[in-house]
């Protein structure tokens, strides 16, 4: 059993702090002298694709469960003791020509509904616990997975960022559960709307304001149906407005500096790569997209719709594993909600989701205060095991088997 001594826990239940003893199931006996340190449940990022180079990261921003939103079964089950607990599905749901590409080891795409089926039974095989389609799928596709994955008890989220035809109200008539970076709300409240317009177009639709009826009808229909988003606004701003951080000391902290000395990462390769494509009349809509679906999230919540917190790191643009959680958090001060209510969003509703995953963080300072003080950790205390941020911070994969066996995957993938 392991004994944090005399620390400030942080009851969000309650809303308060109280020292107290708090204890842990483990193998081993420890006692941790928690005089003056805080501990808390640890974040669960509810967006985003883990790889075993990058679960390190995540620990050492506080995070220990990620919500896994597409990716490779065979690559993920690499993992290691130093990473965060994993709630996944794996190769996603496309339509063709997939956006993404033709299918591989990372998606399935196709307009045959049979195809679909065999995409399903492999994510129910490889025990996902939820199935992902993206913006190309098609209509009857789309009914044939959400039906197939009903009866396998696995529920259906969608990202539809880049669909013409599916909006959020024809998504949640399908069945669809979830509606991930809050996608194809901005298509049903802007009919015409889609990401490929010409700019021409994209003025003319979006130079019209909110239909409030229609969008109340949308989050009446949307709560009805029990549906949740994932709004992942810190992708958005960080689209739109490239590498300015929430807030700005988050360049110089500790976590930052790991992930850019990361060589096995080399995350801000991709990152600068993909911003030097990026026109300006792309961001200028990213910006747009963003205020919509910031608008629309806070709606939702005042309606008390279920909303959880999840970045999509890395994808896009300086969206990094971990330390965006912290952007993202801030991100939720605009909704009107106390800081105790953005953590236990953050932690204990996650968590009913992705299930209770024994984590907590134990931080040098308080987080209600600030919440850049999640990063600054003491030890994160996950599956019965105390890892001092010196643990995490130095920890290193095996890249060379990893490089090997991605090679294997690809190639399998390759010719299916």
């Amino acid at each position: 059993m392991i004994k944090v001594k005399h620390v400030n826990w942080i009851d969000l239940d309650k809303g308060s702090i109280e020292v107290k003893d708090v204890t842990f199931q483990s193998d081993e006996e420890r006692e941790v002298d928690g005089t003056g340190k805080y501990l808390m449940p640890g974040l669960v990022d509810m967006h985003t694709h883990i790889t075993p180079v990058s679960a390190k990261h995540y620990l050492a921003s506080g995070v220990t469960s990620v919500r896994n939103t597409g990716g490779n079964y065979e690559l993920i089950q690499m993992m290691d003791d130093i990473a965060p607990h994993v709630y996944a599905t794996y190769r996603f749901i496309d339509g063709e020509p997939g956006l993404w590409g033709p299918t591989s080891f990372g998606n399935v795409s196709t307009n045959d509904i049979d195809t679909a089926m065999e995409a399903v039974e492999e994510l129910y095989n490889q025990d996902a616990k939820f199935i992902k389609v993206y913006g190309h799928i098609q209509e009857d596709v789309l009914g044939a997975v959400v039906k197939r994955g009903g009866t396998l008890g696995l529920e259906v989220a969608a990202d539809l960022l880049h669909s013409k035809v599916i909006d959020a109200m024809k998504a949640t008539e399908y069945g669809v559960k979830w509606l991930e970076h809050a996608s194809s709300i901005v298509q049903h409240l802007f009919p015409g709307y889609h990401s490929q317009l010409s700019d021409e177009a994209f003025d003319t639709i979006t130079s019209k304001p909110i239909d409030t009826d229609r969008l109340n009808n949308l989050l009446s229909y949307l709560l009805e149906h029990e549906v949740k988003l994932v709004p992942t606004l810190t992708l958005y701003r960080h689209l739109a407005e490239g590498c300015t951080f929430n807030p700005p000391e988050l360049v110089s902290s500790k976590q930052m500096k790991l992930v850019e000395a990361d060589e096995q990462l080399s995350i801000n390769t991709q990152f600068e790569t993909i911003d030097a494509q990026l026109s300006e009349a792309f961001k200028k809509r990213q910006k747009w997209e963003y205020e919509q679906v910031k608008r629309v999230t806070g709606k939702y919540l005042e309606r008390g719709g279920e909303v959880y917190i999840g970045t999509d790191a890395p994808a896009g643009t300086w969206v990094y594993p971990g330390l965006s959680m912290i952007e993202e958090l801030n991100e939720f001060k605009d909704f009107s909600l106390a800081d105790f209510e953005i953590l236990r969003k953050a932690t204990i509703e996650a968590k009913k989701i992705v299930g209770e995953d024994d984590g907590y963080i134990l931080l040098n300072q308080n987080p209600l205060e600030n919440f850049e003080h999640i990063l600054d950790i003491d030890a994160i205390f996950l599956a019965g095991k105390i890892l001092m941020y010196e643990d995490i911070k130095n920890h290193q994969v095996d890249s060379y088997s990893m490089m090997k066996k991605f090679e294997e995957i690809e190639e399998i993938y390759r010719q299916q």
